[in-house]
């Protein structure tokens, strides 16, 4: 790709063009095993506590490349099915840098004695956004928009809400995780749905599909669709599928992102996981590649002889 090709491409969604509304929060292929970020109703749908550790980095090789960082903390339900989380998230391209903290509270509503529950969550959150011109290095040296905005550096509070729907081998979750927008970074409100499940094939063998979807006022709605194959609940791997709803455009400029997902669980406690993906069409004659690494670790339920929730939700 031409570098002023990969200068408009880098350029087309900054928070300081006036006038532009996209998708300003982070995201992370592994979503499905990270729910409580963008759905505070997901805390405490198991009964055992989990840290996750995940680091994505996009677009491999090129300055100044989309790179997003994130630390959580799942406590189990207590006896009042009452739970909380807390999560950190730092998201960096080129000169913007966000780094958020949330605190999530949830209570899980038991439905009936095959442990089905309504997840009802408030979160919590404040946002510091960096904006360093300094380290741009562009051709035009005085150019007005990127060295002359009026953007300060500041702390942003928020609060939203979470709905999500679980049994043992089924979710479906509705969210808000951030009612309030801001102006100054052109910063909207989101909107998530996820759902997916868990399909047994044979006694070593399961599916799990799941899809996201996000909406923003004045963009397209977004997809993420992926299917993971488990093989004895140790293994695990398949495909995943993103992009705007928008199908009639051109397939060569859609921008279509297709990854692979593959996941190991170390020990009773402990998994890893990883994605690579990339761009189909145009914007695949650069090197977009992304790269997502996963580390959770789960504590044991407090108490002896509960089962627990299937470790792959």
């Amino acid at each position: 790709m031409k570098l002023i090709e990969k200068t408009l491409l880098f350029l087309i969604g900054p928070l300081y063009l006036n006038g532009l509304y996209s998708q300003q929060e982070a995201s992370f292929n592994l979503y499905m095993f990270n729910n409580q970020s963008f759905n505070s109703g997901y805390v405490g749908s198991k009964n055992y506590s989990t840290f996750t550790l995940l680091n994505r980095s996009q677009w491999a090789g090129f300055d100044g490349s989309p790179k997003t960082g994130s630390f959580s903390y799942i406590n189990a339900r207590s006896r009042k099915n009452l739970a909380f989380a807390i999560t950190g998230i730092i998201d960096q391209i080129g000169p913007v840098q966000s780094n958020q903290f949330s605190t999530d509270l949830a209570y899980q509503l038991k439905l009936n004695s095959k442990n089905n529950f309504i997840g009802l969550g408030l979160k919590l959150s404040a946002s510091f956004f960096d904006y360093n011109a300094n380290i741009l290095n562009p051709q035009q040296k005085n150019d007005q928009v990127l060295f002359q905005n009026n953007v300060e550096n500041y702390l942003e509070p928020n609060i939203g809400f979470g709905f999500y729907y679980h049994t043992p081998n089924f979710y479906l979750g509705y969210s808000i995780p951030g009612f309030i927008e801001n102006d100054n970074y052109y910063l909207k409100r989101h909107h998530y749905f996820v759902t997916g499940g868990l399909l047994k094939m044979s006694p070593s063998l399961q599916l799990k599909p799941s899809v996201l979807l996000k909406k923003v006022k004045a963009t397209p709605l977004t997809y993420d669709f992926s299917v993971l194959l488990y093989l004895k609940n140790l293994f695990w791997i398949g495909p995943q599928i993103k992009n705007y709803t928008n199908f009639s455009e051109n397939f060569n400029l859609s921008g279509v992102g297709v990854g692979a997902l593959a996941g190991l669980h170390l020990s009773k406690h402990i998994s890893v996981g990883y994605v690579y993906s990339n761009a189909l069409g145009i914007l695949n004659s650069g090197n977009l590649t992304s790269h997502e690494m996963l580390i959770r670790y789960e504590l044991s339920p407090k108490e002896l002889g509960i089962l627990r929730s299937p470790r792959i939700f």
